[in-house]
């Protein structure tokens, strides 16, 4: 009998709106999704889809406006004890898209890498802290001797490497990786993709993958949602989503990926994802069902009929 697998983050109905109380916009809508112990989850969509503000919402930096983010069996979201603030802070961390923008230009390594331990409650001595940055750089590849440098004087891997190691430091459960790759060049993001998955079996990590781009999360990631407009459409796991995708959205996102044959590139069919086309009646409207064990879509009731026959 296979043991069942721990759920080490839940969100359940999670909304996220930003402006005033009279004219809100909402950037996420009732998002429900869970994330394994061990395992690393996808979240994909375009720009402004929600799957940034998802991600800082779980690490708190925006305040979710309903719904629930569990981690761990205990609520994150909304106004939490000081000791689990705390807790929350060394065992989720983020590292982000931008690494030249996402380090603080004048500080040092050191300092940088660092800094998590001087504000969190670490009690540690100078020689400590020291043998923590030294242990925390080596772990992403970088010489002990770079902690003495500053962020401008490394290339953007590098950097995004210092950025990776700021979180190892803290020596996390879950980690959040907001499109880490995007910025950098493409014979860069193989090497931090690898990076990712060597320390996820070293040390145990959980990760929440957020990118745009499905080719690369198939390569890195156990299961994909796809949201679009604060709202996950499909989910399963990777390779189900690429041989069986559903919705309309998922298509058009796959047929936007280059084909490395550039006689297929230049007679593939380009599909574009227009919402307007789904017209839902007041009591026809869209629903979280499983097409497939696992395979998870928002369907009306003519749409999934529609999947189940198209795969049959």
């Amino acid at each position: 009998m296979t043991a069942e697998r721990k759920k080490l983050l839940e969100i359940e109905g999670l909304t996220v709106q930003f402006g005033s109380r009279r004219h809100p916009f909402t950037a996420v809508d009732g998002v429900s999704f869970h994330i394994f112990q061990g395992e690393t989850f996808g979240l994909v969509g375009e720009s402004g889809s929600g799957k940034t503000t998802i991600g800082r919402t779980i690490i708190r930096i925006h305040p979710a406006s309903g719904g629930k983010v569990t981690f761990d069996g205990k609520q994150i979201n909304g106004r939490i004890p000081r000791a689990l603030d705390h807790e929350i802070t060394r065992r989720i961390q983020m590292i982000f898209q931008d690494p030249m923008a996402s380090l603080n230009e004048r500080a040092k390594v050191d300092y940088i890498v660092a800094e998590g331990l001087y504000s969190n409650g670490f009690h540690l001595s100078k020689e400590e802290r020291e043998k923590r940055v030294e242990q925390a750089l080596e772990a992403v590849g970088l010489l002990p001797e770079f902690a003495s440098r500053f962020p401008h004087e490394f290339s953007g891997g590098q950097r995004q490497r210092i950025g990776i190691a700021r979180a190892l430091i803290m020596e996390p459960d879950f980690i959040i990786a907001d499109e880490p790759i995007s910025a950098l060049d493409v014979s860069i993001r193989a090497q931090v993709l690898n990076l990712l998955s060597e320390l996820q079996k070293a040390r145990g990590l959980t990760y929440l993958f957020i990118a745009h781009d499905l080719s690369v999360v198939r390569f890195i990631c156990d299961r994909i949602a796809v949201i679009h407009k604060g709202r996950i459409v499909e989910l399963s796991e990777s390779e189900e989503l690429f041989a069986r995708p559903l919705h309309p959205y998922t298509r058009a996102l796959l047929s936007a990926i280059p084909q490395p044959d550039p006689v297929a590139e230049r007679h593939k069919k380009l599909l574009v994802y227009d919402p307007a086309c789904h017209h839902y009646g007041p009591g026809n409207q869209p629903a979280w069902r499983e097409a497939f064990p696992g395979h998870f879509v928002l369907a009306d009731d003519a749409e999934f009929a529609q999947y189940q026959k198209q795969y049959a």
